[in-house]
């Protein structure tokens, strides 16, 4: 049938839409929550009107065969199954499954992704965004920007633009390595030029313009993580880079005082831990002494799902202290160990191994890209409870989800190859 004709047509512009919709979730998430929240919604709203369709069902059902879909469902699952056992109450319940429906939602994102000029978009939605980002944290240094959540002038001190200078900080370090994937992609010189030019502002925003200790962790990390990969089938390139790096880096620690001031204060921090003295490292290390207390009494299982405010709070007399920690551990690591127990931690090693396991079925640069991803991901999530927060878990979801999408074309291949 003629994709034009009257029976067609409102499939095709309901198509469109529900993925566009999506397109401007990319766009939206790096600067404003509540825009990406409705956005979001209208895009699923307009999926599931989709799903009257016979076509649009089948193309659903066919997600469920992405790698990634069932750990997540699974994750999901063993949250709701721990409610059986938590001291929380229905109230908390229903806010924590709140924050993680996003992984429900999973397979609809993948059906909508699954175009890959839709995927196209949505990569050029988010680069728009993030380079919104990087021009304004940078013109930040000299005026005052009306859409900036700080108004700071100078360096040495923080430019977050949007949100706070930690998811600013993972999601600049991660389109650090998207534009050094670009700049290998690029088919033009000017464009490996430019690329290469973006990479090196957004990283110096990072280490110069932030005082994210977890954007400075997460692009070292991620960005040495992406060279290796990629140049790994050529050594001699791969050590001047390497070189190269380890120079930069020595040159942007004795140059940038918040990289300085923020790395020494972090070990100072950790050395005076104390239920009496509220410091960011100090109150994680004090958390880390809960948990493991807790952790041992239920490793199996844990305590059950939306336990840890409960028990923090019941925990932690110092209501400084409390009010740092006690709404979640800063670790989504241990989060799940201590709500879900080993079984919900072992699920959520497998929702990173679907991504990593996906990302060797690639060239070396679209691999270097995803695993870079990854150690974004990791980094990020030892540090804070970014599955748990909004900004943090859009970002991981959906970018699981636009990296993934095109996992079952591979998955198909390497059928075919085999029959």
């Amino acid at each position: 049938m003629n994709s034009g004709s009257p029976d067609t047509r409102p499939r095709a512009l309901l198509t469109i839409a529900s993925a566009y919709c999506l397109v401007l979730v990319y766009f939206a998430f790096p600067m404003s929550v509540a825009l990406a929240n409705t956005t979001l919604a209208l895009a699923v709203l307009l999926a599931g009107v989709r799903l009257s369709d016979a076509q649009a069902r089948a193309d659903l059902v066919r997600t469920l065969r992405n790698p990634v879909v069932w750990p997540a469902m699974g994750l999901v699952l063993v949250m709701v199954v721990a409610t059986l056992w938590s001291p929380a109450d229905w109230s908390e319940y229903q806010d924590y499954l709140r924050k993680y429906f996003k992984l429900v939602l999973l397979p609809i994102f993948l059906m909508l992704l699954a175009d890959a000029e839709v995927r196209k978009r949505c990569w050029q939605a988010f680069a728009v965004a993030m380079l919104f980002t990087l021009v304004s944290t940078w013109l930040n240094v000299w005026f005052d920007l009306p859409w900036s959540s700080t108004q700071n002038q100078g360096f040495g001190v923080d430019h977050t633009v949007f949100k706070d200078h930690i998811s600013q900080g993972i999601m600049m370090a991660f389109f650090t390595c998207a534009t050094l994937f670009w700049a290998t992609k690029s088919a033009s010189a000017v464009g490996r030029v430019l690329w290469t030019s973006v990479a090196v502002l957004a990283a110096a925003s990072v280490l110069f313009l932030s005082v994210g200790r977890t954007g400075y962790l997460s692009l070292v990390l991620s960005v040495l993580v992406f060279f290796v990969v990629a140049l790994a089938c050529r050594p001699r390139l791969l050590g001047a880079v390497l070189g190269a790096g380890l120079l930069g880096l020595v040159l942007a620690l004795a140059l940038s005082s918040q990289f300085q001031q923020r790395t020494l204060q972090a070990w100072e921090e950790a050395k005076s831990s104390s239920p009496s003295n509220v410091t960011s490292v100090g109150a994680r290390v004090q958390v880390w002494y809960f948990a493991v207390q807790q952790i041992r009494e239920r490793p199996l299982l844990g305590a059950g799902t939306g336990s840890y405010p409960v028990l923090a709070t019941a925990h932690f007399e110092n209501p400084a202290m409390c009010a740092t920690i006690c709404p979640h551990p800063h670790n989504q690591f241990l989060f799940f160990l201590f709500e879900l127990g080993l079984l919900g931690l072992l699920v959520f090693a497998w929702f990173l191994w679907a991504i990593v396991r996906q990302a060797f079925r690639h060239p070396p640069a679209h691999r270097a890209l995803m695993l870079a991803f990854v150690a974004v991901m990791l980094v990020s999530n030892m540090t804070h409870s970014s599955f748990w927060l909004s900004t943090e878990s859009h970002f991981f979801i959906l970018f699981t989800a636009l990296l993934m999408a095109s996992a079952l074309r591979s998955v198909e291949q390497e059928k075919a190859t085999s029959d």
